[in-house]
């Protein structure tokens, strides 16, 4: 009898403990790390209201936007923000959202000429555009990648430092980046100084929560939907 009650605890432990790893990187405004190595930004707090509110503790694992998505999907890390919703990321990921919805744009020099009326216009550009390596941009911006003779219009990069870096060298005519990040860190923070975007939207697409099917029981799940679901509408 012992043994039984035993393993029944072992198992209540097990699927209702709830401490889980979340890969942030730094990259104001989204995310700060600031000095005595404190978290903050948009999507740290998102992180803390979404799983505190939940009763979970969680712990920071910094890594690249690549890295993370194959560790996500071994269940080395639990959660990640920012992910669009695809059919092949849905074999790998559960998706709790969206939460907001994702404008993609052309960050380019403020002191730029560059303007775009199709996607397509990104060919005719006279260097190539920076990309996250696993990034997803929309379909259209997917074709063009994958097609080889756009090969040399394309440089993927494995961190968001590189594209910035790379512009302000002059090496790139642009890199893809979230909207809203242009405009709030445009004034929030010296990486953005001298950098605007071409105005048309190169994909806009809701973003979610995605969290790993190794280690996200349905339990667990359940119990983030649901916190997610009344936070939403508080």
């Amino acid at each position: 009898m012992y043994q039984v009650a035993l393993c029944i605890l072992v198992f209540s432990c097990n699927v209702f403990s709830c401490n889980l790893t979340v890969r942030l990187e730094q990259y104001s405004p989204q995310v700060e790390k600031r000095p005595d190595r404190s978290w903050a930004g948009i999507d740290y707090q998102l992180t803390k209201n979404l799983l505190s509110t939940a009763g979970c503790s969680f712990k920071i694992i910094e890594m690249p936007w690549a890295r993370s998505l194959e560790a996500l999907a071994f269940g080395e890390i639990d959660m990640m923000l920012n992910v669009t919703k695809t059919k092949k990321r849905e074999e790998n990921f559960y998706f709790i959202g969206p939460f907001r919805i994702e404008s993609i744009v052309l960050a380019i020099k403020e002191s730029s000429k560059i303007k775009l009326n199709k996607i397509e216009d990104i060919l005719k550009l006279d260097k190539p555009i920076a990309i996250q390596r696993k990034g997803f941009y929309g379909d259209a911006i997917q074709r063009l990648v994958d097609d080889p003779k756009n090969k040399t219009h394309f440089i993927q990069v494995t961190d968001n430092e590189s594209k910035v870096a790379l512009l302000k060298l002059g090496r790139i005519s642009g890199f893809l980046e979230e909207k809203r990040n242009l405009m709030i860190g445009n004034t929030a923070t010296p990486r953005f100084e001298g950098i605007w975007y071409a105005p048309f939207i190169i994909h806009q697409s809701p973003v979610y929560y995605a969290f790993s099917k190794k280690s996200i029981n349905n339990t667990l799940l359940k119990k983030l939907n649901s916190t997610f679901n009344h936070l939403a509408i508080k």
